[in-house]
């Protein structure tokens, strides 16, 4: 009788009112304690209300039984299938819904619905899928920002596919601390030619200055990501040759560099060589095995001599480069190459000496760069530190000195620029 009477007001009642009486009617069906036909009278009538007009009726209404384990299926549905709030509410609580219905709400609903499903907890793999495939911007970003979705790596690469070009996209991906290798390859590639572009449609730089400088960026960026511990060597190494970056001067970069693993892991790719062996003939003396791997990984002539020499100098670098003030060992091992170098009078020995020297005037750019950073820093310390001195400064000269004497009379010892700061105190 009550629901009756109910559904008779509905019809005359103002929105507001109808929407908090709904919200109390389907919290009363899930808690309180009625007979079957109670119960049976009070789910037609919430089914009624889905035809309401007002909105604020259908949220009300999901507000109430979005996240109930006993909610009717068919008022869920229901509410997805109204749009809006309501259903953006009803996809992102409830765990009633399967698979197939949440893949089918994100086709077909708003961005607002694909959303809610991208933040839904623990997504399956096959929604996160499909939102990669047909998900707005917003809802992607949402879905790689989720860190309990199950996201497979070609949902991201998909992702990646559609929208790399938009920053915050690049950012949510950049931000998970679970990224493929190759997902990460494929973001440093994408943002290379973005401020590649950028700086020749400024005018700043040349096409062709722009294109050897993002080549420089993206060498050093290959070698960072080769080197990074969370990631699984021989998976980087295959998506650098997959990209085009496992180049033979990739190779003779990470041998400067003393990342003889990621230099053996190189040549047993590009030679399809056993990496135990290639790992071996390194830390041998013997020259022709190592040459001969050097060959079948497709290292040209006039760079080959560089190894032998580097991988003798660079034992000694990590010691002399240890007690250097100035040097790392990088630099002292390309010190020690070149002058073993210059010494030779082959044609070829030219060219890589003057490779070489490309590669430590880059080095030494690189590390003026990080200790002129590391001063600035020093700098900034000191300023942030420089009141509080001067004031313990101050209060170490007894007041009626600084108010009696002149300041050309005070003591040598005495900071002026202490007392200036305390007088205006």
């Amino acid at each position: 009788m009550i629901v009756r009477r109910f559904l008779s007001w509905a019809r005359i009642a103002p929105a507001c009112a109808r929407a908090d009486a709904t919200s109390a009617l389907a919290r009363a069906y899930l808690f309180a304690n009625m007979d079957e036909a109670e119960r049976y009278e009070a789910e037609i009538a919430l089914t009624v209300m889905l035809d309401d007009p007002s909105p604020l009726v259908h949220r009300a209404l999901a507000e109430a039984i979005a996240s109930a384990a006993e909610a009717p299926r068919h008022l869920l549905t229901g509410l997805v299938a109204q749009g809006g709030e309501a259903a953006a509410l009803v996809l992102g609580r409830t765990r009633l819904l399967s698979e197939a219905e949440l893949v089918d709400a994100a086709a077909l609903g708003a961005e607002k619905a694909q959303i809610a499903i991208a933040r839904r907890d623990a997504l399956p793999a096959t929604v996160a899928a499909a939102l990669a495939e047909i998900g707005s911007l917003a809802a992607c970003t949402a879905l790689v920002r989720n860190p309990s979705a199950i996201v497979a790596e070609a949902a991201l690469l998909r992702m990646l596919e559609r929208f790399g070009t938009e920053a915050s996209l690049r950012e949510a991906l950049l931000a998970r601390p679970d990224l493929p290798a190759r997902l990460r390859e494929r973001l440093m590639a994408m943002v290379s030619d973005v401020l590649k572009s950028f700086v020749v449609e400024r005018g700043w730089l040349s096409a062709e200055r722009a294109e050897r400088l993002a080549r420089d960026a993206e060498h050093r960026g290959a070698l960072t990501l080769a080197c990074d511990e969370r990631l699984d060597l021989g998976d980087v190494v295959a998506c650098l040759k997959e990209g085009g970056r496992l180049t033979p001067a990739f190779v003779v970069h990470a041998l400067l560099a003393g990342q003889l693993d990621l230099v053996a892991a190189s040549l047993a790719d590009l030679g399809d060589t056993p990496p135990a062996k290639v790992a071996a003939f390194l830390r041998e003396d013997r020259q022709a095995p190592l040459r001969a791997v050097l060959k079948r990984a497709g290292i040209p002539d006039w760079l080959a001599p560089v190894f032998p020499i580097a991988l003798v100098e660079l034992r000694a670098a990590a010691i002399a480069g240890a007690g250097a003030t100035a040097s790392t060992p990088l630099r002292v091992a390309l010190r020690r190459i070149l002058a073993q170098l210059a010494g030779r009078a082959e044609r070829e020995t030219g060219r890589l000496i003057a490779y070489l020297r490309t590669l430590e005037a880059e080095t030494a750019r690189g590390e003026a760069r990080a200790l002129a950073e590391a001063m600035i820093a020093l700098d900034e310390e000191a300023l942030a530190t420089e009141p509080h001195d001067l004031a313990l400064a101050a209060n170490a000269v007894p007041k009626h000195e600084l108010e009696l004497q002149p300041l050309d009379t005070l003591p040598v010892a005495v900071d002026l620029d202490a007392i200036a700061v305390a007088r205006a105190a």
